[in-house]
């Protein structure tokens, strides 16, 4: 068979026990993941040693399916390359479909949280003939080269860079961010405000997540912008380049090379005042 059509699950080094670190299944086969016995700590996947099966993934054409055999816990899949993205696999659901090409398994497996990987073979597309382009005109319009998007784009570099769990950066630390740019030179708090009311407006259906009155207002607005750019692949890992390279602190001053002070001369300690007795 195609290896490049496999499934491939990668339990790591301190996750599994047997002596393949990966397992590859092809379109129609399965296998069953869990434990040895109820003491064992470490995931496996081999058929024939797995006495306590948490969970099965079964291989299709071009994704794969996740059952959770717990009666009680869900487990996640996420997305690596995406921005936060997974699938929650309710407890007791059989064969939830994962789209992902690259997912990361989350079991809570207590008191700690048991992690495998998941490699999928790229995702098939439609063909060139059958692609419609009559809703290209009503999908999101950002132009890339617009200050707007800068500002879209520094306000999703934290939760592209990292996971959902970073919070999105202020207005300041925007401003901080890009003022490095030559376009850049004199934004304001005032201007990156201007520029999310814009988004917010004019290009983004903020409209759709309500309203949230209140001080945290402009947070939300922050979070909600960041929400719809992510979930619609409006800005994504390559626009990045956009931004100036990250600042790096500074490299520690060396020790001074030269001959230590010589020591105070003695010289009669002091002590407090003290105030004259009564």
């Amino acid at each position: 068979m195609d290896s490049s059509s496999a499934i491939i699950i990668h339990l790591g080094r301190n996750t599994g026990r047997s002596k393949r670190p990966t397992t590859e299944l092809f379109t129609g086969d399965s296998v069953l993941f869990g434990y040895r016995s109820a003491s064992d700590t470490r995931l496996d996947v081999d058929e024939r040693s797995v006495a306590e099966p948490v969970g099965r993934i079964t291989a299709h054409h071009g994704y794969w399916t996740l059952s959770n055999f717990s009666p009680t816990a869900s487990y996640i899949v996420e997305n690596i390359e995406g921005s936060g993205e997974f699938v929650k696999v309710l407890p007791g659901r059989e064969a939830a479909p994962i789209p992902f090409e690259l997912s990361r398994v989350v079991l809570p497996d207590q008191p700690r949280l048991t992690r495998f990987s998941v490699l999928a073979p790229a995702p098939r597309r439609v063909p060139h003939s059958e692609v419609r382009y009559t809703l290209a005109s009503r999908a999101f319009s950002l132009a890339e080269d617009t200050k707007y998007f800068l500002v879209l784009v520094a306000l999703c570099e934290p939760r592209l860079n990292a996971s959902s769990s970073y919070g999105v950066p202020t207005d300041n630390e925007i401003v901080e961010r890009l003022r490095t740019l030559p376009g850049c030179r004199n934004l304001s708090r005032a201007a990156v405000n201007y520029h999310l009311d814009y988004l917010a407006s004019a290009k983004l259906p903020l409209q759709e997540w309500g309203d949230h009155p209140g001080d945290d207002r402009m947070r939300w607005k922050r979070e909600a912008l960041v929400s719809i750019a992510l979930r619609h692949d409006l800005v994504q890992e390559h626009h990045l380049d956009l931004l100036p390279p990250p600042r790096t602190l500074p490299a520690p001053a060396p020790a001074p090379t030269s001959a230590p002070a010589p020591a105070p001369s003695a010289a009669p300690l002091r002590g407090p005042r003290l105030a004259p007795a009564c």
